[in-house]
């Protein structure tokens, strides 16, 4: 049984990594594109827009469709499926009203709203993508069910025919010559509508139906709130963010132009690339979330602690690979990518925080599978309390770096904090501490390969010389890591030794 569900898990990962390396490959072209075709200023004021949209969308997409997901589970395990759809219907219900009030208070509070944007323009974007709230409230419901089903591959392509959408219909109607930055709102919405009419289809051809949601509706609300607090929480931080660090470098001598254009170097062009390489930690956290919950339900917790173990190093170990490479390379690689060097200067600054982000993403979800999600809200509440105290510290020498380094302290702060609290809860070793140290080290030999190779390679192409750079440099830390045994794959995939005579007494039992 633990062998089914390890390898259950591996494909589940591969899976999930597959699709999204798909659609972040999809969705880094198109920022490309985006990033050129608008401009740094432009871009700034739809990221604003977008950070501001992502808020509303987090309050009927995140808490609901995990508790759906993890409610689904459990009722086909025991084949209880009208408390199934019950399920279904009861997320529908109250991600279509939530929804539908939010976007009713945005536009009704359009005016006032709009005097907190740097440019009045980002409040006509968001208005532009209204729909899209409610669209992707409709699909939230039906793809948490989808989810607990584990129709992973079904979810994720769902999700890639979303982005192919937006690309066709921003590529179709920029050629027209429409007004860009509307155009590329309105692809948001029309990218979210078909993907929610797909999900739609998907589920009743999946034999989905819909029941009474009333029997459904306290259990769902009860455990979805805390987790809908700690994501929208961080939405909202986003929005904050998207205020503020225009607003502190404005106070520092910056207009309003070059404030967004900073803003949109930074966080709209440079951020963006930090998650690519994290890609297979995110599928990871995806998919731990039932084996996790099951293996503490059943209080196995030699399984606990190895899951926890394995996951965080692991998060650590592909995070400190690709950081050297972002470190030594980040402006070739903001002119290569974006044809614009401060986000490369941005993204060089920034390196370090893959490790933060890689971890934080891991725990955050392990602590909603050990049922910490009051917890997790708490310590996310003091990281991002931190993050606003060291960016109003510096509100008179501030600078686009300064949020690098408030990002990266909110960030391990409450990294730290959940790793304790998950620690407390489970009794898990902290052997990662060790894997974590020995990464950091492992770092600078692999900056100092990577500029000496940058150097000697300066009669190459600029895309040969960064790509060969870049390769030489993952593979120079892949085989340090293994020389120092930072990671060993095996104990993710690791099997169970049978006990003697465990086989025999397996059968006896199934007979008895």
């Amino acid at each position: 049984e633990y062998n089914n569900c390890m390898k259950a898990m591996v494909r589940a990962v591969f899976t999930l990594t597959l699709f999204t390396v798909i659609e972040r490959a999809l969705g880094f072209v198109f920022k490309i594109y985006l990033s050129r075709q608008l401009g740094a200023a432009a871009l700034g004021i739809y990221q604003v827009a977008l950070s501001f949209f992502f808020v509303l969308v987090t309050l009927v997409t995140s808490g609901v469709p995990l508790i759906a997901a993890k409610l689904t589970a459990k009722y086909r395990a025991d084949k209880d499926y009208k408390s199934e759809f019950s399920v279904t219907a009861a997320a529908l219900v109250v991600n279509v009203i939530v929804s539908l009030v939010v976007c009713l208070v945005v536009f009704a509070l359009k005016k006032p709203l709009s005097g907190l944007f740097a440019d009045a323009f980002s409040m006509t974007l968001l208005c532009i993508m209204l729909p899209a709230v409610v669209a992707s409230g409709v699909y939230a419901s039906f793809r948490g069910v989808l989810w607990g089903r584990k129709l992973y591959t079904a979810v994720s392509i769902v999700e890639v025919i979303e982005q192919i959408s937006r690309i066709a219909v921003t590529v179709a109607l920029f050629s027209l010559g429409f007004d860009k930055l509307r155009v590329t709102a309105l692809a948001m919405t029309i990218g979210c509508a078909i993907s929610c009419l797909v999900c739609v289809i998907l589920y009743f051809c999946k034999r989905g139906r819909l029941a009474d949601p009333r029997p459904a509706l306290k259990p769902l609300l009860k455990s979805s709130v805390p987790i809908t607090a700690v994501r929208a929480s961080s939405s909202v931080l986003g929005s904050l963010v998207a205020l503020a660090v225009p607003f502190l470098l404005t106070l520092n001598g910056a207009t309003t132009e070059e404030a967004l254009y900073l803003y949109g170097s930074s966080v709209g062009m440079a951020l963006p690339l930090l998650y690519i390489p994290i890609t297979v930690v995110g599928s990871l956290a995806f998919a731990m979330i039932p084996t996790l919950s099951a293996a503490y339900a059943s209080h196995d917790t030699a399984d606990v602690h190895k899951q926890v173990s394995a996951a965080i190093t692991f998060s650590i170990y592909v995070a400190a690979l690709f950081a050297p490479t972002f470190y030594a390379l980040g402006e070739p690689l903001g002119l290569l990518i974006y044809g614009n060097a401060d986000s490369g200067r941005f993204l060089s600054a920034a390196s370090w925080l893959l490790i933060p982000i890689a971890v934080e993403n891991i725990t955050s979800s392990m602590m909603n599978s050990l049922d910490l999600e009051r917890v997790s809200f708490v310590n996310y509440a003091i990281g991002s309390a931190v993050l606003f105290g060291i960016l109003f510290a510096f509100w008179k020498n501030f600078n686009i770096n300064i949020y690098a380094i408030a990002t990266g302290v909110s960030l391990s702060l409450s990294c730290l904090l959940d790793i304790i609290a998950i620690k407390r809860r489970t009794g898990v070793k902290l052997d990662f501490v060790w894997a974590l140290v020995k990464s950091i080290l492992l770092i600078i030999p692999a900056i100092v390969l990577n500029r000496a190779f940058y150097l000697g390679f300066r009669f190459m192409p600029p895309l040969l010389r960064t790509g060969c750079t870049a390769a030489i440099s993952l593979l120079f830390m892949f085989g340090l890591n293994y020389v120092f045994g930072t990671f060993d794959i095996s104990i993710v995939i690791s099997r169970k030794k049978k006990k003697p005579g465990q086989k025999r007494r397996t059968r006896k039992n199934a007979q008895t």
